[in-house]
């Protein structure tokens, strides 16, 4: 079966008509897309207000799941820590309470913060998109969905945080797990760059003992390192410990090496990675970042359907 304009008109004729029934559904596409707009608008300022420092917050356990090792729980309110309590039964330290100062400033977490101001760059992104730009170019709402997709994408990349089990550089057979857009690499601060300050806690955090919180699939992940100076040298009681087998190193990634913390060399005797409970505001703020990252997506490709556009153009 096949469709034929009756009666026949000449090429000339035809490809005008073609022409200008692509340009009436291509006005009618950049029109229906300020409802989408809108409705990305309402859908990220909802994601912003996940993220308001609005009490009493979100409180999270941290708790070793097979261990004492770590027992205790922190409250976020928005991109701050602004309490909590932490028991630590660690192998080559004494056991010892934690308790966040509350004389001092709030512990602020660095990946929130860029999030936040991925949600801040967004908003505007869109609001550009609305009210600056010419609306009826195909060019300029294309290339401002192509920001506010990347912006989204970083966003969700902050989220999603480092890998901690996958390997850093997957072999040519590896699948993501996130099926659709692959994210981007979710930029990293080292843990001997950015310390927490000594005065957070109470009492203060000694120089040996470091803590460092990130982002991991949209939980608070802790993780708790025991440090040594890296020029120490073992006494006669240690090196016989070690040779007769009643003493060994505790094996953990950054067993062997040396990194500069506050301005000194060490080495990390002990590390403990524990990972908080779920944090509603956080999953939720995953979920609707996803859903418009989709939204986004759709829009694209309908407007790259229209104006002829391949999706890697």
């Amino acid at each position: 079966m096949s469709t034929s304009v009756w009666p026949p008109l000449p090429p000339e004729k035809l490809k005008q008509e073609e022409d200008a029934s692509t340009a009436r559904e291509l006005a009618w596409l950049l029109e229906s897309l300020q409802d989408t707009l809108a409705s990305l608008k309402s859908g990220l300022e909802d994601c912003y207000a996940l993220l308001a420092p609005i009490d009493p917050g979100s409180t999270l356990v941290l708790s070793s799941p097979r261990s004492e090792s770590v027992k205790g729980h922190i409250t976020r309110v928005g991109t701050r820590i602004v309490k909590g309590t932490l028991h630590l039964r660690l192998k080559t330290i004494t056991p010892s309470p934690l308790v966040l100062s509350l004389s001092a400033d709030p512990v602020l977490l660095s990946p929130l913060s860029a999030l936040r101001t991925l949600l801040n760059q967004s908003l505007d992104c869109v609001d550009i998109t609305r009210w600056t730009g010419d609306r009826s170019s195909s060019s300029f709402i294309s290339s401002q969905l192509r920001l506010l997709h990347t912006i989204i994408l970083e966003a969700l990349a902050l989220l999603k945080g480092p890998p901690l089990l996958e390997p850093k550089n997957p072999t040519p057979n590896h699948t993501p797990a996130r099926p659709g857009t692959p994210l981007p690499e979710s930029p990293v601060t080292e843990w001997y760059d950015n310390p927490l300050p000594t005065n957070a806690f109470d009492p203060p955090l000694p120089p040996t003992l470091s803590l460092d919180l990130a982002l991991s699939d949209s939980s608070l992940v802790l993780t708790i390192r025991v440090l040594e100076d890296a020029e120490k040298e073992l006494n006669l009681g240690e090196r016989f410990a070690f040779a007769i087998g009643a003493q060994r190193r505790l094996e953990h990634d950054e067993m062997d090496g040396v990194f500069i913390y506050r301005g000194e060399r060490v080495r990390v005797r002990e590390k403990v990675r524990v990972e908080g409970s779920a944090d509603p505001s956080l999953l939720s703020l995953g979920a609707k970042l996803g859903a418009l990252e989709r939204t986004v997506v759709g829009a694209r490709r309908c407007l790259d359907v229209v104006t002829g556009k391949k999706e890697d153009d």
